[in-house]
């Protein structure tokens, strides 16, 4: 039997690599102190402990440290803007941001086999933040009345493409001509929404020139859809 050049662990012929200290067969051991020694264990020991986890516990492990990252991130920018400015004015916009990014990341960890719950609490963490970015700035309204309407706009559109995905008996092109009506149709929310805040009505000029070059691709992949669900081969309709 092959043994280990380092630790001279007896190995079957098929290990690539000793199980006790991970050098692989056949290689030298090079000495190297003890410091560097230590970080590579160290390193291959975490590496060992996340891979054990399971996707759960690697989720709510990435949920504590993004809360310790923000956190600690949220109370040193209050630090700095307060010794600069001895008040606090930019690092609003921070926290408004870190508290709104965990409570997606917390939505996310405990909520993502709830979709409509995960997609409620979205939605209204980001229409929270719109408010709170109107309310800790000076003389701005932008987030009431424009990020508010995109933003709303976007989630009727997704409520909607997810509903048909749920009705849909079968599942395929016929989902990605559905999401491309659906980018066309908030093209036209955007654009309405800023023509409407910079000049009181409703000016549509580009979407519809970007929402109707849209409109051939859907028609292609219901198309497509179709024609594989009566029957016809992906490779033969493609000619691949």
């Amino acid at each position: 039997m092959k043994s280990c050049n380092n630790c001279g662990v007896e190995l079957d012929n098929d290990m690539i690599s000793c199980p006790l200290c991970d050098l692989k067969t056949g290689e030298k051991w090079v000495e190297a102190d003890t410091h560097d020694f230590n970080k590579v264990n160290l390193k291959r020991q975490m590496i060992r402990e996340v891979d054990s986890l399971t996707r759960d516990q690697k989720l709510k492990l990435f949920w504590q440290i993004s809360g310790i990252i923000l956190g600690s991130g949220g109370a040193a920018t209050l630090l700095i803007n307060l010794m600069i400015n001895q008040a606090i004015s930019w690092a609003n916009y921070n926290l408004v941001a870190s508290l709104t990014l965990f409570v997606n990341i917390t939505a996310y960890t405990f909520l993502r086999g709830r979709p409509v719950l995960l997609v409620t609490v979205h939605f209204l963490s980001l229409a929270g933040m719109f408010l709170a970015l109107d309310f800790v700035s000076t003389n701005a309204d932008w987030g009431t009345k424009l990020g508010l309407p995109i933003l709303f706009s976007l989630y009727v559109l997704l409520i909607i493409v997810l509903f048909l995905i749920r009705l849909s008996n079968q599942l395929g092109f016929n989902i990605l001509a559905v999401i491309f009506l659906a980018l066309g149709l908030f093209l036209l929310c955007v654009e309405g929404s800023i023509s409407y805040y910079l000049h009181r009505q409703i000016l549509l000029g580009w979407s519809i020139i970007a929402g109707a070059s849209l409109l051939p691709v859907a028609a292609i992949l219901f198309f497509v859809h179709y024609k594989l669900k009566k029957g016809s081969e992906l490779k033969r309709f493609f000619h691949i």
